[in-house]
């Protein structure tokens, strides 16, 4: 991890959704989405993840499930990476980017 160095490729919004985290044993655990742009999402999580794990995210609010990679983790946050970014036009994610681009 590169502490203090911005590593982010895609402008970033702060928010407020809920999440669930899937991992791959089929354990869950709900998440709080603090930050979000078209390659991940920096969640609030009471749970031990290692860096490369990899696991689903669902945004409850839109419904949305991404597989993902652990980038990094800081006390109870850790940086999600998106497999795929998020097209900012898809019909069902088009709220979530008006949003973010503010």
């Amino acid at each position: 991890m590169n502490e203090g160095r911005e590593n982010r490729t895609t402008g970033r919004r702060r928010t407020l959704f809920g999440g669930t985290i899937f991992g791959k044993d089929g354990s869950k655990w709900d998440c709080s989405i603090s930050d979000i742009s078209e390659a991940g999402v920096r969640a609030k999580v009471d749970a031990e993840f290692e860096i490369g794990d990899e696991v689903d995210l669902r945004i409850n609010k839109f419904n949305d499930m991404r597989p993902c990679v652990v980038m990094w983790k800081r006390e109870e946050f850790i940086g999600l990476q998106f497999h795929v970014k998020i097209d900012p036009d898809a019909e069902n994610l088009t709220g979530l980017f008006k949003f973010a681009r503010k």
